[in-house]
């Protein structure tokens, strides 16, 4: 059974994933002290790291994982009705049953808002609210816990805040508390319209001036501002792009042997996602699907000021689909527990105690 192509839920969850490393991914990894967290599409998180020149991996199920976040000790990861914040417990991380002084990070539940179906893709920490990419609204939203959510952008051409996912907002570069640049796969008004549209009628919108800056994009997401550079991926061409922020036009940084989704930076490395062709969309590939006979799921590594390849992950079916990456800094092996303490203990921690027990079922 394949996993994420599905495109529909399962009940089958992973206990590991199978990974490959090229190049000198494991390498950076170990010099860095970094871990990465993925978002792996339908139905898991997973942390990859590396220890003794060996990659690690952690692998929690979580349902239709979209959005990651970090600050500071906290982890958010959105969904298509919520957005979970996790707690980085690191007392509770040196004593997990029966792997004592395995993990030096924890992750665990604290607080769970619930959004209504939003399909929030990307997101970010502003405080302790989240900013989110809201899909299904077409709008950039904040959640806090005082409202489903309160929305506080709109592109200029969605008329209402209508649950119609008219335009597939999907991506934004949030900095220093400030919304700066949107990805949306169409400018469509109407209900489901974007599905309408080409692949190439991708937009880029500056949100402080609410001017398009490129509107011919192949399924852009994940725009990033790093330094003072723009990049975006031009998912459906398997690209990076460097796009110019005063005129808008696009380099391109790299391509890459997958459909392009996620992004992050650390220490001078980009991290890009890549993923296989959906099923969906197999009678009807994008670009990249079409050109390649064989699409890559994993992790490329690319030096962040030439774009040259360095290295990769790749992971092996029947996980086809990496959706977001987000660096954890100083961490090497890190864990996380879901809603359903699936893993069969409860974790609980107090200014004073921290206890492990199993989970006890009525």
């Amino acid at each position: 059974m394949n996993l994420l192509q599905s495109g529909e839920p399962s009940s089958a969850r992973l206990s590991t994933i199978d990974l490959t490393q090229r190049g000198a991914f494991v390498d950076v990894l170990a010099r860095l002290g970094l871990t990465l967290v993925v978002s792996l599409r339908p139905h898991h998180v997973a942390f990859i790291g590396a220890v003794g020149g060996t990659l690690t991996a952690h692998v929690t199920p979580v349902n239709w994982p979209m959005g990651l976040a970090v600050s500071g000790g906290k982890l958010a990861v959105s969904t298509k009705r919520s957005v979970i914040v996790f707690a980085n417990v690191a007392r509770l991380a040196a004593s997990y049953p029966g792997r004592t002084g395995h993990f030096d990070a924890f992750f665990v539940p604290r607080q769970l808002h619930f959004t209504g179906e939003c399909l929030m893709h990307d997101i970010a920490f502003d405080g302790a609210a989240i900013i989110g990419a809201n899909t299904n609204f077409s709008c950039v939203c904040r959640v806090d816990g005082a409202f489903s959510f309160t929305p506080v952008w709109q592109p200029p051409f969605i008329t209402q805040l209508r649950p119609e996912d008219r335009c597939h907002l999907n991506g934004m570069a949030w900095r220093d508390g400030q919304l700066r640049y949107v990805t949306a796969l169409s400018q469509s008004n109407a209900e489901r319209g974007w599905r309408a549209t080409p692949d190439d009628a991708g937009v880029l919108i500056d949100t402080e001036t609410n001017r398009i800056l490129a509107d011919t994009l192949c399924m852009p997401h994940s725009p990033r501002l790093i330094g003072d550079k723009l990049f975006v991926l031009n998912g459906g061409k398997g690209e990076v792009l460097h796009v110019d922020r005063s005129t808008g036009d696009a380099t391109v940084f790299a391509t890459l042997p997958g459909f392009t989704h996620g992004l992050c930076e650390h220490g001078g490395y980009l991290f890009v996602g890549m993923s296989k062709n959906r099923d969906s969309r197999k009678d009807n590939p994008p670009p990249i699907a079409a050109a390649r006979k064989d699409l890559v799921c994993g992790i490329a590594m690319l030096d962040a000021k030439t774009g040259a390849l360095l290295g990769a992950v790749e992971i092996a079916d029947p996980v086809t689909e990496v959706y977001d990456i987000q660096p954890l800094s100083g961490i090497r092996t890190a864990g996380m527990q879901d809603l359903e303490t699936s893993d069969g203990f409860a974790a609980i921690d107090t200014p004073n105690t921290v206890i492990w027990t199993k989970r006890k079922d009525s």
